[in-house]
């Protein structure tokens, strides 16, 4: 389909217009969108009725017959009587940027969580125009006594909408059996000390392929990878991986991508999908650094995670398609300055908080776990113990909660090379042995 794409620049928010399209554009074409054209405009408000200008609209009459484009798509959200009347006096089909993203997700969704939420998000986003649709069918068809084709139209609708209203209620509850799950996940990883590191970023940033690097890195079994594609939103679930390095475990998770503008009706099921994110004890903030737009990209990402209130988190930031980069970029030193002025009371952050890499040839994937690890066992001690065994509170402990390098079985006691957290540490101390065994 012929798309015209249409966008608004609003002086008191000074948005970033250019960029915006840039992403509309990247959004609709693989939907099969055929972007013919894109017009702009600068306003202080939206114009209730339209959106856009009395003017433009014009212009845009006369855009689709020269480009006989089938659709107009907006940047911004449009209300249910705005998109009724563009489409009325354009006489094609009208779309936002939030039914555009909505189709992407409902495209790219695998699992059965995000089947139901991208459902939930949709019969939302309908709902109101259905119920537009119905009332001005309601002060029409009134007036005739017999049952008229607007009446038995009004009566359709009406169904319509209950229906709408029945799987909203059932997609509901079925996603909340699906979270309380999830959240039980949470605090059985909690409760037994497995540190969690996070992958967020901007879509198609290179989360899945840093993920599977990683996996390559530490584990032969390839069915524990994850999807990556070269598109935007190619991963729309939580994926999480157990990896060991150095004689350290951790789980890896990977998350949705952040975009610009996301429809309202998707921002909660999206933050819920980020509540692994708050519950990490590291996130990898993964940066395509070879993007024009990969500075505003990161903010995006950062000002979500500071919504949530994740951003006290300690992170590492990761640069991949490195070898993209025609020259030396100065995006890391910006992201840096940028994260030191939202948090001032922090370590101030300097260049080796930064790894970068290149999935396509592994190149720094090493140095990216040994990042990781580096970040992550500040809080743990490698130490020896000596657990007789009559000590069986003290064996279980060590059994469910350290990560246990080596264990030998002697005539009195066990002999274990662990890796375990400060906090259990302090109860195991008087077990310490310096001494060994081999």
């Amino acid at each position: 389909m012929r798309a015209i794409l249409v966008g608004v620049y609003f002086k008191k928010l000074n948005n970033d217009l250019e960029y915006s399209l840039h992403e509309l554009k990247a959004l609709a074409e693989p939907l099969n969108y055929e972007v013919v054209y894109s017009i702009r405009q600068n306003k202080d408000k939206p114009d209730p009725v339209t959106f856009i200008g009395k003017g433009k609209v014009d212009e845009l009459k006369v855009l689709i017959i020269d480009y006989n484009a089938d659709v107009v798509i907006f940047d911004d959200p449009l209300s249910p009587s705005q998109n009724r009347n563009l489409e009325e006096l354009l006489n094609t089909k009208v779309i936002d940027r939030s039914y555009l993203i909505l189709e992407i997700f409902e495209k790219r969704a695998k699992t059965k969580e995000a089947k139901l939420e991208i459902a939930l998000a949709k019969n939302k986003y309908l709902l109101p125009r259905l119920a537009l649709e119905q009332n001005e069918l309601s002060r029409e068809g009134g007036s005739s006594g017999s049952l008229s084709s607007k009446g038995a139209g009004e009566t359709r609708r009406e169904l319509d909408r209950r229906v709408l209203e029945q799987e909203i209620y059932a997609f509901t509850k079925e996603l909340e059996e699906i979270r309380k799950r999830k959240t039980n996940q949470i605090e059985r990883r909690k409760k037994n000390d497995v540190p969690v590191v996070a992958l967020v970023g901007y879509t198609n940033a290179g989360k899945s392929s840093t993920m599977n690097s990683l996996l390559s890195l530490t584990e032969r079994e390839t069915e524990k990878k994850v999807y990556e594609k070269d598109e935007l939103f190619a991963t729309l679930d939580t994926f999480s991986r157990r990896i060991s390095h150095n004689n350290l475990n951790f789980i890896l998770t990977d998350t949705v991508g952040f975009v610009s503008k996301l429809p309202t009706t998707l921002i909660y099921s999206f933050y819920h999908t980020l509540e692994e994110v708050k519950e990490a004890d590291l996130i990898l903030y993964v940066v395509d650094i070879s993007s024009p737009y990969a500075f505003i990209e990161f903010q995006i990402t950062y000002q979500v995670l500071t919504q949530i209130k994740a951003n006290h988190i300690p992170f590492l930031l990761v640069f991949t398609k490195i070898d993209k980069l025609k020259a030396k970029s100065t995006i890391p030193v910006q992201i840096l300055n940028y994260i030191a002025k939202f948090d001032k009371n922090s370590t101030i952050y300097k260049e080796y908080n930064c790894t970068f890499i290149n999935n396509k040839k592994q190149d720094g994937i090493k140095n990216l776990a040994d990042a990781i690890y580096k970040e992550l066992s500040k809080d743990y001690i490698h130490t020896y113990l000596s657990i007789p065994y009559t000590e069986g509170k003290i064996i279980n402990l060590i059994e469910e909660k350290a990560n246990i390098i080596a264990k030998t079985y002697l005539n009195d006691y066990i002999y274990y090379d662990v890796i375990i957290n400060e906090k259990d540490y302090s109860t195991l101390a008087m077990f310490e042995k310096e001494e060994i065994i081999t």
